[in-house]
């Protein structure tokens, strides 16, 4: 795709624009209490498990969260999808279907396979869990963009949100990229489009008209925060019924 001058120098004003809210986030974040952090990761965690929209999901896709990255943590969430015991020792009543990203390049591609326990993850270079390709039989793991049903809802991370559905990634374009493979794939096999749900801390929501995007960012349905849900699109508002 070729650009005029014009666009061109628009685009660098959004990622310069991108670059300066990346960075404040990451600060806002390496600064927040940890004993807030746990707080918010505890709440946003109960409120995606106790919610109705996720307790009827039977095909997700998740992040696996990373400390050292500041992302709200999914550790519980993994393991209630995966059915895994809670802490009373209950079950989660509906079989559910886990799919976790693994980066395949620096050229924005990424996979999302088939895990059925947490041991299925390893450690990649940049120490972050990742499913390994083949599973410990030796077989190959499904990759979701190859699965014969279609996902109810992805769980996102991500630096910066705002009530209107912006996302501002950690600029590699991994997830935009999936993201939009995946609705054209769910166009063309006519099924229900997923729901995007972000997970964010307090700090990350950001006023409306500071993250700029360009064609190639994906909007998010709604975000989950402390505070409680944000419904932000039509499909949410309608799923979500709050």
């Amino acid at each position: 795709m070729s650009y005029t001058n014009q666009e061109q120098d628009h685009l660098e004003s959004i990622f310069k624009q991108k670059r300066i809210i990346r960075s404040k986030v990451r600060q806002a974040l390496k600064s927040m209490d940890p004993s807030l952090r746990s707080q918010e990761d505890d709440i946003i965690q109960s409120i995606v498990l106790e919610a109705p929209w996720f307790k009827s999901s039977q095909r997700l896709c998740a992040y696996i969260s990373c400390s050292a990255l500041r992302e709200v943590d999914t550790s519980k969430l993994l393991s209630g999808i995966l059915h895994n015991p809670s802490t009373d020792g209950s079950m989660l009543q509906t079989a559910k279907k886990l799919y976790v990203p693994r980066v395949e390049d620096k050229n924005s591609n990424m996979k999302m396979f088939n895990i059925s326990r947490i041991d299925d993850l390893v450690a990649n270079s940049m120490n972050i869990l990742e499913p390994a390709s083949v599973d410990a039989d030796g077989n190959e793991r499904e990759d979701v963009m190859l699965a014969n049903d279609p996902v109810d809802l992805f769980i996102l991370p991500g630096l910066a949100f705002d009530r209107f559905g912006k996302r501002l990634g950690r600029g590699g374009g991994y997830y935009d990229t999936f993201l939009k493979n995946y609705k054209e794939l769910a166009k063309e096999r006519n099924w229900r489009q997923p729901l995007f749900v972000a997970l964010s801390y307090s700090v990350q929501i950001m006023d409306e008209e500071v993250i700029p995007v360009t064609a190639k960012d994906v909007l998010v349905d709604a975000l989950v925060t402390p505070s409680g849900v944000i419904p932000i699109s039509a499909a949410a508002l309608e799923r979500m019924k709050l």
